[in-house]
């Protein structure tokens, strides 16, 4: 009967008749087979340490937005395309929805949110993989964005003084808390049993640090209310970064996407 090979997934062998296979068996030579071909070589994103690298070049970008705003030269360019407001959104300088989660003006501002971001969202691109978590920041900075806008474009609507209406209309917003919300929020849903500690004193479930997260802010928005300029916190922009973290994220689940 005519010889063959078993098969085998990574045994190639060229199209040859059994009796010139049989013949290479009898003058005692290796049939001609074909090397199994060699592996794939591991994706970009998957390779270690590549997502940690992702977050980190998130922080280094808000490092660098904030040294070009040290330097007085950049002032006036990093005011117009840097930061958000009724204007600048008339003036269709819609980029600075995005570009305003990148700005922070004092350092303590800064190192405050990167710290924020780094404790939370240091597993967030190996959970969701690089492009979400880059999905992610955006998203909540154009939700954020939105909902500031929109709170400010309610002031504005509610005084008759053309001062104030001015000044509103003027008024500027920057920093990553938006985005920086959304991550917190994300992270949490992922590992809501994940132990916080409150102050570095108190420990509860990330789940509750969540919650409280949102329910100050929320409490920030109603006094804002009733005092409006009593305070420079964007709440409403905090809000809505959180909704876009959790939305975002809850989407992820339901589609399979969470590691």
């Amino acid at each position: 009967p005519p010889l063959s090979l078993p098969s085998h997934p990574h045994t190639h062998m060229l199209r040859a008749t059994p009796r010139r296979f049989a013949r290479g068996l009898a003058f005692g030579r290796r049939p001609h087979v074909r090397p199994p071909p060699p592996p794939p070589p591991p994706s970009f994103v998957t390779q270690s340490g590549v997502p940690e690298l992702s977050l980190f070049s998130v922080v280094g970008a808000n490092m660098v937005v904030h040294a070009f705003w040290q330097d007085r030269r950049w002032q006036p360019f990093m005011h117009r395309h840097f930061v958000l407001s009724l204007e600048s959104v008339r003036r269709r300088r819609w980029h600075t929805m995005i570009t305003s989660a990148f700005s922070q003006l004092s350092p303590s501002h800064l190192l405050t949110n990167m710290v924020m971001l780094s404790f939370f969202g240091l597993s967030l691109p190996r959970r969701l993989g690089v492009p979400a978590f880059a999905t992610l920041y955006l998203a909540g900075s154009v939700v954020s964005s939105s909902a500031w806008l929109a709170e400010q474009q309610t002031l504005r609507d509610r005084t008759s003084a053309l001062r104030e209406r001015a000044e509103i209309q003027a008024a500027g917003c920057v920093g990553a808390s938006g985005a920086v919300a959304a991550c917190v929020t994300g992270a949490c849903i992922l590992d809501p049993g994940r132990r916080v500690y409150l102050f570095f004193l108190v420990p509860i479930p990330a789940i509750g640090f969540a919650g409280l997260y949102v329910l100050s802010d929320f409490w920030g928005l109603l006094a804002a209310a009733h005092d409006p300029g009593g305070s420079a916190v964007a709440h409403s922009g905090h809000l809505g970064g959180a909704l876009a973290g959790a939305a975002f994220v809850g989407l992820m689940r339901v589609a399979g996407r969470v590691r």
